[in-house]
């Protein structure tokens, strides 16, 4: 695969440990934001983003309501055009872009003028949103090359620590929760061969991805990046959705990638994958599991921020499919890095 694509992913390791020692020093721009949060508990809070920045957000989403915050999570373009009414001076806005020039989050500001406080996820601090921002949050990423790899991880890391210590943990603490996933993430890059695979996952061809939690994120950013990469058809839902309807689809045709986070729906997942496996289905299960499996199956150990880690096995995979039918990592058709129309 390319030596661009391929670097931003063996770099982000080293990259988001030193992205967490920034975020959780004294007097950052992310222990601001948090303060406002933290006196922020009876307002809204939004959070909005579009594409890999917008799934970035699901796991703080949910983070945020177990604490008891009042949480919105909306894609940034129904914000923009069926909700704007909600963009008062009682909400918290958090917009997360990579490049701050998308161009919903550049037409939300201009043309609605929100009166509420803008909290700017980004990785582009002169950009159009930082600009227009209350508090920035850097995704401190460094130039990408290719699809997002870096600034989904790096969003997911800013937006954890702006999480954790919102409701009070201490920057040891922080620290503490996140590091073991970084670990993980190195261990992964050196152990993972997507050429161990069955040669299927190497074809050309639609693939479902599920996963509950903060692992649903790691099923829509998944399915995205397969799209850009491979131009292919590639669809994601909450493991639970997928039992209400889709299920109908398994069978010798499907390909599924279940993401498996660890916690009380771990069991569920599994159970999910080998009733696809039954089915005739082609699975691979990418969680804490360790049985044998008659199936591909990716341990993750039982992290804290485990969408940290089970990203790292798609990009490679994501990487090595694409090169296999003919196409190169990162390489746009139709789009470019930065979207510029609706």
């Amino acid at each position: 695969m390319t030596s661009d694509y391929l670097q931003d992913i063996q770099s982000q390791p080293e990259l988001l440990r030193t992205a967490l020692q920034t975020h959780l020093a004294a007097g950052s721009q992310t222990h601001a934001a948090a303060a406002v949060l933290r006196s922020a508990r009876g307002k809204r809070i939004i959070l909005t983003g579009m594409g890999s920045s917008f799934y970035s957000a699901y796991p703080a989403m949910l983070s945020l309501i177990a604490a008891g915050y009042a949480v919105q999570h909306i894609e940034l373009s129904e914000l923009l055009h069926f909700a704007p009414g909600t963009l008062t001076s009682d909400t918290i806005l958090i917009i997360i872009s990579q490049s701050g020039e998308t161009i919903e989050a550049v037409r939300l500001l201009a043309n609605v003028k929100p009166q509420s406080t803008i909290i700017a996820v980004t990785n582009n601090p002169t950009s159009t949103l930082a600009k227009a921002a209350h508090y920035i949050v850097p995704h401190l990423a460094g130039a990408e090359r290719a699809v997002a790899t870096k600034t989904y991880t790096t969003s997911l890391v800013a937006l954890g620590v702006l999480v954790r210590l919102t409701m009070g943990e201490s920057p040891e603490q922080v620290h503490t929760a996140i590091t073991p996933a970084l670990t993980a993430m190195q261990a992964l890059n050196s152990a993972f061969a997507a050429s161990a695979l069955p040669a299927l996952w190497r074809t050309w061809g639609a693939i479902t991805f599920v996963g509950r939690g903060p692992s649903y994120a790691t099923a829509m950013a998944g399915s995205l990046l397969f799209k850009e990469t491979a131009r292919m058809p590639a669809d994601a839902l909450s493991s639970a959705q997928f039992r209400h309807g889709p299920l109908e689809t398994a069978g010798p045709k499907l390909r599924a990638i279940i993401c498996a986070g660890p916690g009380a729906t771990l069991g569920f997942d599994v159970r999910l994958a080998d009733e696809l496996h039954a089915y005739g289905s082609a699975v691979w299960l990418i969680g804490p599991v360790s049985e044998p499996k008659p199936y591909p199956v990716t341990i993750i150990p039982a992290l804290d921020y485990a969408p940290l880690a089970e990203i790292i096995p798609l990009q490679h995979a994501a990487g090595a499919l694409t090169l296999a039918i003919g196409l190169q990592p990162g390489e746009f058709a139709h789009i470019g890095k930065v979207t510029d129309s609706e």
